[in-house]
């Protein structure tokens, strides 16, 4: 595929627009997010967003990891043909994922505190539904569907909050976040399916061969080994604190730190994310270094300014607004926003350009920048529990160290744009009958 060539500030000035055009649908969708959360604090006791926050945490690591991460490969497949293929190759691995997930959740069911019971079966639900919204979204992406990708991000936390407040209303029982988050995730899937597949396709992808879907497997091998741990050490990073916090210090506590986390990283992943998707868009379409590098610091400058002054601002009002917003029973909540505000902060500047690594095929150094930065979440986590620290102490030293890791991401992604070479190439052609 030749390069084409770059057309300097205009084309970037055109690429921020949209990803700001991106970001903003997804700002909405997080506004009713953020809007209905004072009235879901009444719905909800923080046990009940405990219970929802350790679901969602686990739902994210399982999901990042459902379709074996052969998702992101549709990022360099040449044609849609070669996309559809991959597509059925990704939706199998779901499908497998998934078993082995339910499979492990029946046995473990003895071992589950009773009133976790029921999530060894939502969990497996829920993971697929994030594993086949994860592979739509990327074939957004590859063909350039931008709207529909803006619109999914408006969606999806439009729904989820609308019907987390009907089902609250209507009393449905303690798993009613849970089953509101998963259909959300099937209003995502449906919209996109209609959107963006024809029945030609549907057509074709039920009957590409086996030889090609293994064909592609084979070839695209790097994304499980080296991409699927990457991914799952970035998702553990963001999810897995919520979990600890809930056996180290309690199910509400738990339920503190999820509505925190939904308010202070909540603009990072809707937000952020979007950008990071352009920035994607943009290098599959094989421009030069020297360009992406460009495009790259632009996006860093919507973020500074549409995220992380915001998100530090939050941080610091925090304590004192959350008592009227959330009631008085959510006071620590505003104490962890304040926490979280300087990790959000750093990861919304990551967020942009953290495939890099991956557009390079240098999935091996993305791996190795997630165990590390996993290393600075960590070890202050589990440190600090076993000092007897207390529970918002650790937070903060968690914090500290989650943003030195994502500025440890910053680095190497502008490393690798910056170093030699005049254009990224695409990978070779798969083989096989399509």
């Amino acid at each position: 595929m030749a390069a084409k060539p770059a057309t300097g500030p205009t084309r970037t000035g055109a690429l921020v627009r949209a990803a700001a055009g991106v970001s903003a649908l997804a700002l909405t969708g997080q506004l009713m997010l953020v809007a209905a959360i004072p009235i879901l604090t009444r719905l909800y006791s923080p046990e009940d967003f405990g219970i929802f926050t350790i679901y969602l945490s686990i739902v994210n690591i399982v999901g990042a990891i459902a379709g074996l991460r052969f998702s992101t490969s549709l990022y360099l497949v040449e044609d849609r043909a070669h996309a559809l293929v991959a597509l059925k190759l990704t939706l199998v691995a779901v499908c497998f994922t998934t078993s082995v997930v339910l499979t492990a959740g029946y046995l473990l069911s003895d071992v589950v505190p009773g009133r976790l019971q029921h999530l060894t079966y939502l969990v497996p639900i829920g993971m697929a539904a994030v594993g086949v919204a994860d592979a739509m979204n990327c074939w957004c992406l590859r063909f350039n569907h931008m709207r529909d990708f803006g619109m999914g991000r408006l969606i999806l936390p439009a729904s989820m909050a609308l019907l987390q407040v009907s089902f609250g209303l209507a009393h449905l029982g303690d798993d009613a976040m849970i089953r509101a988050h998963i259909l959300s995730q099937a209003v995502l899937i449906a919209f996109l399916c209609v959107r963006l597949l024809k029945w030609e396709d549907i057509r074709r992808i039920s009957q590409a061969s086996w030889g090609s879907v293994a064909a592609t497997a084979r070839r695209e091998y790097k994304f499980p080994l080296f991409e699927l741990p990457s991914a799952l050490a970035g998702f553990a990073i963001i999810n897995l604190p919520a979990i600890f916090i809930g056996s180290l210090f309690g199910t509400a506590f738990a339920g503190h730190f999820g509505v925190a986390a939904r308010l202070v990283t909540g603009p990072v992943t809707l937000i952020a994310l979007p950008l990071s998707n352009v920035f994607v868009a943009e290098a599959s379409k094989d421009f030069d270094r020297h360009h992406l590098l460009g495009t790259a610091c632009g996006l860093l400058v919507v973020a500074a300014g549409l995220i992380v002054l915001p998100v530090l601002g939050l941080g610091f009002i925090s304590p004192y607004v959350v008592v009227p917003l959330l009631g008085e029973s959510w006071i620590p909540t505003g104490q962890i926003m304040g926490a979280l505000a300087l990790m959000c902060a750093a990861q919304a500047l990551s967020t942009p350009i953290q495939e890099a690594p991956t557009l390079f095929r240098r999935q091996e150094l993305r791996l190795l920048v997630n165990l590390v930065r996993a290393v600075f979440v960590f070890a202050p986590l589990l440190i600090g529990a076993h000092l007897g620290f207390d529970p918002l102490q650790v937070i903060y030293m968690m914090a500290a160290g989650g943003a030195t890791g994502y500025a440890l991401g910053i680095i190497v992604a502008l490393f690798l744009l910056n170093g030699p070479g005049g254009a990224r190439t695409s990978g070779a052609p798969i083989n096989g009958p399509v």
